[in-house]
């Protein structure tokens, strides 16, 4: 049973660790990847089907990531996902360079989030890519923590990569810059402090959430559970915080025994870890999952939304995404702006956050006494100040409506939508003219709440 349980969570991690979760990948090649034989395969993917770990997709015998492996991922991110938007927004505002942190997957690297470089020619760290060149900073760094800051070259790229660690020494995920070698003069100093600060960001995340107590035992019972099914429940069980072995007992309902082989067989599988101390638990690798799929899933289901909304509402509607310090526009559906009026397209187009629509609500989960440290040197210190009250003020209400200063003319509604981990990806926008919007305002920020919600949704937020 323990090599059963081990292939179907591996099968599920196979599916589940590429840049695009969502994309259709076969039986056939799944059980080549495994070794196993194609029915052997079949039955455990159907299986894992059942449990919500997969869905399928394409034609026959496809499947993708399921809203269960969405689930785990972001509940086992969230403990850190303030502090990891944090620190790579603070490193790449540093060095203006590509910013990623890697996390082991199964024995490999991945890279589980990511700021890309608003440089036209730059470095790549894409969510879900491998991070597992064996000469790269990232494997040496992890490979050897003590080292501290380690820099490797390949092509024309160089990437400077820091273990982040746990109070025991032991690293659970590496930062790291990528930037070309015709910027690596200047940049690679750069990058290391930038590194050594956002290091100490995030490290101090981690020993706060090694703070927390172990796993709780079960409000109620859960019922019997076996193979797959209960192999889910011990991970979900995990994914509360680092936990022993009777601790998980106590809060799955299942036998000390049981447990200690389903931990085994996800070990084996690259789905836990086990420290010195004998505490269990979510390896980073998985944290990609969940952020991997927000943005496709914003572009396949959120469009109707999008366009639902404008059509009921008649306004322009959009949903747009936080990627460093910039609003980056994903859906949109313009309506009629006014007679003799156009609203211009902003699919594709980047703008600083300062002056976005969307901007105080991507921001949300920013500490506004903060945001200064984010924000590049050009903004004054009073367009820091009236963007931070903008924060606060969709910290405190869940939504905000303002007419825009950058672009006159211009009224925004925006709400943040959530992500699995209940972390800010996205915003909800109605746009117009400022005579139209604005004797709306109550109106339309309740069809904005309602967007967000439904968007929020989407990405499995509080389920």
């Amino acid at each position: 049973m323990g090599d059963r349980i081990a292939h179907a969570l591996t099968l599920a991690r196979l599916v589940a660790e590429r840049p695009d979760p969502l994309a259709p990948l076969g039986v056939g090649e799944l059980s080549r990847t495994l070794g196993l034989t194609l029915s052997t395969t079949s039955r455990l993917a159907a299986e894992l089907e059942r449990v919500g770990m997969l869905e399928r997709a394409g034609g026959y015998g496809g499947y993708r990531i399921g809203p269960a492996a969405i689930r785990l991922s972001g509940r086992a991110a969230a403990p850190y996902a303030g502090a990891v938007r944090f620190a790579l927004a603070l490193a790449a505002q540093q060095t203006g360079e590509t910013v990623c942190l890697a996390g082991p997957a199964g024995g490999t690297w991945r890279i589980v989030a990511s700021v890309a470089s608003a440089w036209t020619l730059h470095s790549p760290a894409d969510v879900g890519g491998s991070a597992d060149e064996a000469e790269g900073a990232i494997a040496r760094a992890a490979a050897d923590p003590a080292g501290g800051i380690r820099e490797s070259a390949r092509g024309r790229a160089v990437e400077v990569a820091a273990p982040v660690l746990t109070p025991d020494g032991e690293c659970v995920a590496v930062l790291a810059v990528r930037l070309l070698v015709d910027r690596a003069r200047g940049g690679v100093p750069r990058a290391r402090r930038a590194l050594a600060a956002a290091r100490h960001e995030l490290e101090r995340s981690v020993a706060d959430a090694g703070d927390r107590e172990d796993a709780p035992p079960p409000a109620a019972s859960q019922g019997v559970a076996t193979g797959i099914p209960a192999a889910l429940r011990v991970l979900d069980a995990l994914v509360g915080g680092d936990a022993t072995l009777p601790a998980l007992a106590r809060a799955t309902g299942l036998g000390p025994d049981r447990v200690h082989r389903i931990l085994r067989a996800a070990r084996r599988a690259g789905l836990a870890a086990v420290d010195p101390a004998g505490r269990h638990r979510i390896p980073w690798g998985l944290h990609a999952w969940h952020r991997a799929v927000a943005e496709p899933l914003l572009i396949e289901r959120g469009t109707p939304l999008v366009r639902a909304t404008a059509e009921a509402t008649g306004e322009c509607a959009f949903l747009t995404v936080l990627r460093g310090m910039r609003s980056f526009t994903l859906v949109e559906e313009l309506g009629p702006a006014g007679e003799g009026l156009r609203m211009a397209s902003w699919i594709g187009r980047p703008h600083p956050i300062i002056g976005s629509d969307g901007g105080p609500a991507l921001a949300h989960d920013l500490d506004p006494e903060r945001l200064a440290e984010l924000l590049p040197a050009r903004h004054s210190a009073h367009e820091v100040a009236a963007f931070a009250e903008r924060v606060r003020r969709v910290r405190r209400d869940g939504v905000i409506s303002f007419a825009s200063i950058e672009d006159a003319g211009l009224f925004s509604i925006s709400a943040p939508v959530r992500d699995a981990a209940g972390s800010v990806v996205a915003a909800a926008c109605l746009v117009g003219p400022v005579d139209a919007l604005r004797p709306r305002a109550r109106e339309l920020e309740h069809a904005t709440l309602s967007l967000a919600s439904a968007a929020s949704a989407l990405l499995l937020f509080g389920e």
